[in-house]
């Protein structure tokens, strides 16, 4: 069971893992079918390349993606199922490879060597400052004692933020618009490529993958990678391709990673999280593919439900589920609501006004897609913000046992400073203090007005401020 559990988190997470397996062929009934020669060469090629990979990592040694060059083997599969149209067995090779193309990426081995150079665990190491454990005080997180006259970094400076820490750790932090563009220009082809192949493989319905003992180098039964796992693997590209559209549809660049860059934010003036000129398409993209991601799963679930009837012995089966006909039942309906909620307007049962009671509102969640928000901050009304330090004050209290309960012995207490953000509503009034567009594109599709926006949502006057407090405080 652990062994088909991992080689499905390799389908789903680094779908090219499971291509030095073995060698693909049609179901005969009886175990893997021979194929062509060239084919079986690549197939074996990309084994010996994938062993290199999974044997470095697993005897803990550093491993370079970029020395492992699957650009030649890609060639062979494409340049197969081109000269061979219908042929599920080059295809797969193709979208495998596709994606394993990206270990040469020089934009994405970059980026592993910036948050490489952040340190382990994502944190850097900055000229002996220790990095953090889990801290649940603010006087705790800004307080770095006597390392940071030895690093050369002002206590001021260092209170702004702990990310100003892990900019200081690389000389070139990147945009997230430099993401950004590497996954347009590397992961999103990548992807598309792999998913057209798929498409093909999945034109076979009777086409089936053999995961060999040879392959794995051991002694068990071979594997067989049918129907049912094409649609899985099908479904996470989908999802990868429609996650790939949301990531790069907003600029979400910021000028620096401290409290200049948190101020850019939150400056209303600045539209941050605005559309990329093509954000509209990108949206509109990520929910097709989701959608198609949603009938490759439904129709993984219904092979699987098949699979008794059509392959009564299922033990070489990559997925072998023994779900009752209710558990299917319930998947396909989940999908279902799934669906209905990206597509049509659903009825939401909730405690939207924080009352305790129970509302009914009318959601449409595909108008985030068909006429996506183009700034965040543009929702709220108008208001100038800015980086302050405020002051609070923290208890802490000691306790003992008399014998029969926790009795007050002692508190002590101290002025605790920290950051925050202030916004200041340009109203002076909360009826002045109105919501733009408060059906926020159609999302809630019968709230026509600022005051049904703010009926629905509980806000009432004797809760208004016209200053409010954000506190930057950050729990690790």
């Amino acid at each position: 069971m652990y062994k088909r559990l991992s080689i499905m988190w390799a389908f789903l997470a680094l779908a090219g893992l499971i291509s030095f397996f073995g060698c693909g062929g049609d179901d005969n009934g009886g175990g893997p079918a021979p194929v062509p020669a060239d084919l079986d060469s690549a197939y074996q090629e990309l084994a010996g390349l994938m062993g290199e990979m999974i044997d470095t990592v697993s005897s803990g040694n550093e491993m370079h993606p970029e020395d492992y060059d699957f650009t030649s083997l890609h060639g062979v599969f494409r340049n197969y199922e081109q000269t061979h149209p219908g042929d599920p067995k080059s295809s797969f090779g193709a979208a495998l490879t596709s994606l394993l193309t990206l270990s040469t990426s020089e934009d994405l081995n970059a980026l592993l060597d910036t948050i490489i150079a952040m340190g382990d665990g994502g944190f850097p190491k900055l000229q002996g400052i220790p990095n953090p454990t889990k801290m649940s005080s603010r006087r705790e997180f800004f307080t770095f004692p006597t390392e940071l006259p030895a690093a050369g970094v002002e206590r001021n400076f260092m209170a702004q933020s702990y990310v100003a820490l892990m900019a200081r750790a690389i000389s070139n932090p990147p945009k997230f618009s430099e993401i950004q563009q590497m996954i347009r220009d590397d992961f999103m082809p990548a992807v598309d490529n792999a998913s057209r192949y798929m498409d093909k493989v999945l034109d076979d319905p009777d086409f089936v993958f053999w995961v060999t003992p040879e392959m794995m180098g051991e002694t068990s039964d071979s594997i067989e990678i049918d129907r049912a796992d094409f649609l899985v693997f099908a479904a996470g590209l989908r999802v990868i391709k429609s996650f790939f559209h949301l990531a790069v549809a907003y600029d979400v660049d910021i000028p620096s990673y401290d409290l200049a860059g948190i101020a850019f934010i939150f400056d209303q003036s600045n539209n941050w999280m605005s559309l990329h000129p093509d954000g509209e398409t990108q949206m509109t993209s990520a929910r097709t593919d989701f959608l198609d991601a949603i009938g490759f799963a439904d129709g993984a679930i219904s092979a699987l439900q098949n699979e008794p009837f059509s392959d009564p012995n299922q033990s070489n089966d990559l997925i072998v589920v023994n779900w009752y006909p209710s558990d299917y039942q319930e998947a396909h309906s989940i999908l279902d609501s799934i669906q209905a909620y990206l597509t049509t307007t659903q009825t939401v049962y909730a405690d939207f006004d924080g009352d305790g009671g129970t509302e009914m509102v009318s959601v449409d969640m595909s108008s985030l897609f068909d006429n996506p928000i183009d700034g965040i901050f543009s929702l709220l009304p108008p208001y100038t913000s800015e980086i302050g330090a405020v002051q609070d004050t923290i208890w802490y209290y000691w306790w003992y046992w008399d014998g029969y309960e926790y009795r007050e012995d002692s508190a002590i207490s101290y002025i605790d400073e920290f950051y925050a953000v202030i916004i200041t509503w340009d109203a002076d009034t909360f009826n002045d203090w109105a919501f733009p567009n408060p059906s926020i594109n159609g999302l809630f599709p019968d709230v026509n007005s600022d005051v049904e926006f703010k009926s629905l949502f509980g806000l009432t006057p004797d809760m208004w401020q016209k200053q409010m407090q954000l506190d930057l405080d950050f729990d690790f």
